[in-house]
């Protein structure tokens, strides 16, 4: 009995891996005739929840109580992490530039954040089966992809840097038809630099001021390949 019940599991395991969509996403391709149909096709824009910023901090070092206390939440006794939230902000201008160059005209921002998820998790797209929308766009911040880090020698000297994903979807089939990476910020780019001792007075403004500047720049990324892109 115990032989018989190991070969339908043994069955069922072949069945589901050979089985085309069950464990893999569908994918299409970014045709001209797809990129016509988008610039007047109802569009639902939505956004995951990025992970907290991610400060690269020396152990028992100066600096690592300062770098606590400006992560620390606004909310009084609140062990959360101050998030910035970079994917609203991305959201935001993504949606006004594929609007503004008549690339995406009719598109619909989701309010509200849907909770992180890793890339396996984020190939299970049926959720959008009963989505008022013709297209999905999904704007994500990956894990790791929101910090601030330091070179070798200089740990008292932070880079923040962004990665945003964004990935487009049919709801006609649930097919992603596009998907694209960008990042900005990097231990060159001096805009996006800045000493820990500028933490010590309106720090969060300080790392908000240049995450603004870090989502706009990003979206124009992410622009610039979608005009590019072909089949």
């Amino acid at each position: 009995m115990k032989s018989q019940n190991l070969k339908i599991v043994f069955y069922i395991l072949v069945v589901v891996l050979l089985t085309p969509g069950l464990n893999a996403q569908k994918k299409a391709k970014l045709t001209p005739e797809t990129k016509e149909e988008l610039k007047t096709a109802k569009v639902l824009m939505v956004r995951y929840q990025a992970p907290p910023l991610y400060f690269m901090t020396p152990k028992d070092v100066v600096g690592e109580g300062l770098i606590a206390d400006l992560t620390q939440s606004d909310i009084a006794g609140n062990n959360e992490l101050h998030r910035f939230y970079p994917e609203d902000r991305v959201q935001e201008k993504l949606s006004e530039l594929f609007k503004s160059n008549g690339l995406m005209t009719n598109v619909e921002v989701k309010e509200d954040a849907s909770e992180f998820m890793m890339p396996a998790e984020l190939k299970e797209v049926s959720k959008y089966a009963d989505v008022d929308a013709d297209y999905i766009v999904e704007v994500i911040i990956p894990l790791m992809g929101w910090k601030a880090t330091y070179g070798t020698t200089k740990w008292r000297t932070y880079h923040l840097n962004l990665a945003v994903e964004m990935r487009i979807i049919r709801k006609s089939d649930l097919a992603r038809v596009w998907k694209t990476n960008v990042g900005y910020g990097s231990l060159v780019d001096k805009e996006m630099k800045f000493h820990i001792t500028e933490l010590e007075d309106n720090g969060k403004e300080l790392i908000s001021t240049k995450l603004d500047k870090m989502a706009l720049m990003s979206s124009e990324k992410v622009i610039e390949k979608y005009v590019k892109a072909k089949k």
